[in-house]
């Protein structure tokens, strides 16, 4: 293998991922995920504090991991809305590896301490949605949010919504300037079939994992986080490549605002509106005065 080649695949190796395994015996299925460099580019995107970022990964990674069981683009949004500091957390996951996500804080945030990280959302709801094939609407649960900590969380609505025997791991350490450092993951779900003392050995297994941050910073990957978390046997059903990716564009925007009407598109024209953010990642889009009158032009067109 030449040196170009080997450095392409150190990297390939190195890509944030979720893979997805079943048991040998087709009891448990389960997904771990290494996502640093998606909730490092979060972070950034969103210029988020170290306990937002730590919060907004953790969703990230569970949408990720609860996606990784569906099926082409097929999606899952995750979203709390609490009484904390921090008012939303949404991450939005297709199988295919796209995720994004974002935070939205309480007005006075500023003014609020917060002790633990549980703190930050305080009492509030978790939803989850599913967008799949063939199903007209989205598939959507609301539990109450038990502990604040998006691990816990998950865990429970995956037992109260969908009756599933459930462990979720969500694992993410900041290094000492407050950045990501380290951000991964694991799920693993009974099947139908496995009994009760085959869930409770592969808790206790679950249980007596090291931190999955400390995993990743010694060089271990999701299959070899897997098969320390898992007693026994099993196959990989996939192994899929994940990146922080939104489909927002400045067309995608235009078409919006023609939505709107006329009067709203001239009032922004005449105000110097120019301006668009994409909440979901944060990208700044600038309308020109030849996209105003081209927005205009074709919503008359429209209309007539």
């Amino acid at each position: 293998m030449s040196d170009a080649a080997a450095e392409l695949k150190k990297k390939f190796l190195k890509r944030d991922r979720v893979l997805r395994v079943i048991t040998k015996d087709g009891k448990f299925r389960a997904a771990a995920i290494k996502n640093t460099e998606i909730a490092r580019i979060a972070q950034q995107r969103h210029a988020l504090d170290p306990l937002a970022a730590t919060l907004l990964a953790r969703l990230m990674s569970g949408a990720s991991l609860m996606s990784s069981f569906l099926k082409g683009e097929e999606r899952i949004t995750i979203e709390t809305d609490s009484t904390g500091v921090i008012k939303l957390l949404f991450a939005e996951s297709l199988q295919v590896g796209e995720v994004r996500g974002f935070v939205r804080y309480a007005k006075d945030a500023g003014e609020r301490p917060v002790a633990t990280i549980g703190d930050a959302l305080g009492i509030g709801l978790l939803k989850v949605s599913k967008v799949q094939y063939n199903q007209p609407e989205p598939t959507t649960g609301i539990v109450q949010l038990i502990k604040g900590d998006i691990s816990t969380d998950l865990a429970y609505y995956l037992r109260q919504s969908e009756q599933i025997p459930s462990a979720v791991v969500l694992d993410v350490d900041v290094d000492d300037s407050g950045k990501i450092a380290h951000s991964a993951g694991l799920l693993v779900q009974a099947m139908p079939g496995a009994t009760e003392a085959e869930v409770k050995k592969i808790m206790d297994s679950i249980r007596e994992l090291p931190s999955l941050a400390e995993l990743l910073g010694t060089g271990y990957n999701p299959e070899e986080i897997l098969r320390q978390a898992l007693p026994m046997e099993f196959d990989v059903t996939s192994s899929t490549p994940i990146d922080f990716y939104c489909r927002c564009s400045l067309d995608r925007f235009k078409e919006m605002l023609m939505t709107l009407g006329i009067s709203e598109i001239e009032d922004m024209q005449k105000q110097g509106q120019n301006e668009l953010i994409c909440q979901y990642c944060n990208e700044h889009y600038y309308l020109s005065e030849n996209d105003f009158d081209v927005m205009l032009a074709e919503t008359r067109a429209r209309t007539n």
